[in-house]
């Protein structure tokens, strides 16, 4: 019974392990930069591969449009403007490239809640395996040169 009641008053971090998800909140308390870090360069690795993956997936699939071919030309016709404008080669009248590109655009802001908690579940491995180790190089890196520098 003693140590029932040691265990659970104590604060004394090796008499109370942390069990499910607290234990990744107690790595974040630890380490709030780099689990940050981690879920920003996820929330973007899974924001931008799937804009590309779509992207090609409806040029090479080139699935039809479901509305008029005139919607097409006029919005093609406005960019085209901008595009000339801007300095770049224009776009054929009926080129879907615009079409695929918002496509893309709107499927990835449709799944943000999957990529959401897919950061979330991977934040805690890449802080880890990947923003951890690449840290502690930098200080190690960082501080030789400090040394090789001072007089």
């Amino acid at each position: 019974m003693r140590h029932l009641l040691r265990r659970a008053f104590s604060t004394n971090s090796s008499l109370q392990k942390a069990r499910g998800w607290r234990t990744y909140v107690d790595r974040f308390r630890d380490r709030p930069a780099s689990h940050i870090t981690a879920f920003a360069v996820l929330h973007e690795i899974t924001a931008i591969a799937p804009l590309f993956a779509v992207y090609y997936a409806l040029s090479y699939y080139q699935p039809p449009l479901i509305f008029p071919i005139r919607v097409l030309e006029e919005g093609n016709r406005y960019i085209n403007k901008l595009r000339e404008y801007v300095g770049l080669k224009q776009l054929d009248p009926e080129s879907p490239v615009l079409v695929h590109l918002a496509t893309s655009y709107a499927i990835v802001k449709v799944a943000a809640p999957v990529r959401i908690a897919a950061s979330l579940a991977l934040t805690p491995w890449t802080a880890k395996r990947c923003v951890v180790p690449v840290a502690k190089t930098i200080e190690h890196l960082t501080k030789t040169l400090r040394a090789k520098l001072k007089p």
